[in-house]
């Protein structure tokens, strides 16, 4: 029956900031008070350690996932800590007070956020579109627009698939697709026939689902990814009459997957704004560098001219600018353009 429903697949909830490569620097201020200056920096570098760690992790996923993270202990984030440099400090006989640029093994959070299906998409949905091809060990052919398509039908009969921000939708039964591509064309596709998908579905990313039944609770799976035709093989069991449902939710779950490595993988750069604040107190300033860098979008603050009661402040970000005002504002931040040139407030 079709339900109208999104399927959820909580392990496959993988992703990242799509238009721009996550930075895995973060500037954190770092004070602590204890018997002795020694003792006082230890502390302060351990909390300025795990206030990094979350910063740059709150770019790839949401504030509950953060706060899961915040349960680990200081020694299991320590082993995330790539590089500490100090930008400034000073102490006193039991004080520590420093500014640090920490770096964080982005390779290890990620794999560690991938395992425990905390990575999370900064984007906008992106749409899939499967072939389904069905075939039966008992017959020779291969169908997909045919009536004998049971797999097909099954897919339609989930209504809207939706997977993170994935859109999964299901080649359309019109005249241009059928009159061109046939089972054994979707199974041998070249970059030709991928190159007339995309002109006649208006979708680059296109994953070609073969399922042959094997037995009455079996289905072997094959999902081949177009235009590169790498492919992923499958085997389904369920005695509970639910292969197709399980087929579905495996593949769902494998193409999110490789959708969202493809995006980490190929997604570059960063953006760089420069603004000047006015103020008519040092102390003001001082303030909002502290709340630029607590924000989780900025990766790097720095001051390129200070004087006669305004700065001019340079800072680099992660993602969109949209994302970036939304998070500035979040931590009391405006940001406004005057003749071309950022003002902040």
């Amino acid at each position: 029956m079709k339900s109208g429903i999104f399927l959820t697949f909580l392990l496959c909830f993988w992703a990242l900031v799509v238009r721009a490569e996550v930075s895995f620097n973060a500037d954190v201020h770092a004070f602590a008070e204890a018997e002795n200056s020694a003792l006082a920096r230890e502390q302060a570098m351990i909390q300025a350690n795990r206030d990094a760690f979350l910063k740059v992790a709150s770019r790839l996923t949401t504030k509950n996932n953060v706060a899961e993270l915040d349960k680990l202990t200081d020694d299991q984030i320590a082993h995330f800590i790539k590089e500490v440099s100090v930008t400034s400090e000073k102490n006193t006989a039991k004080t520590y007070d420093a500014d640090l640029k920490v770096t964080i093994n982005g390779a290890l959070l990620k794999q560690y956020m991938q395992e425990n299906s905390m990575l999370e998409l900064v984007a906008v949905p992106a749409e899939i579109l499967i072939v389904p091809v069905f075939s039966d060990t008992l017959y020779p052919d291969k169908v997909l627009w045919e009536d004998g398509n049971v797999w097909k039908t099954a897919w339609l009969d989930k209504g809207l698939i939706k997977s993170g921000q994935f859109d999964f939708k299901i080649i359309p039964d019109i005249a241009a697709n059928t009159n061109f591509l046939s089972a054994d064309k979707a199974l041998n596709a070249d970059s030709e026939i991928y190159d007339k998908l995309v002109q006649i579905n208006g979708i680059k990313n296109i994953f070609v689902v073969n399922a042959v039944r094997a037995g009455r609770n079996n289905l072997a799976l094959v999902i081949t990814s177009l235009p590169d035709k790498s492919e992923k093989r499958l085997m389904i069991n369920d005695n509970n009459g639910q292969t197709f449902d399980k087929a579905i939710a495996e593949t769902v779950g494998y193409v999110t997957m490789i959708m969202q490595q493809r995006y980490i993988d190929t997604n570059p750069g960063t953006g760089s704004i420069t603004a000047v604040f006015r103020f008519q107190k040092l102390k003001d300033w001082v303030n909002m560098e502290k709340k630029l860098k607590s924000v989780p979008q900025i990766n790097n603050v720095r001051v390129a001219a200070i004087g006669n009661g305004q700065v001019k402040v340079v800072f680099d970000f992660s993602g969109s600018e949209a994302a970036l005002r939304s998070s500035m504002e979040n931590a009391g931040i405006f940001i406004q353009s005057d003749n071309g040139n950022y003002i902040l407030r």
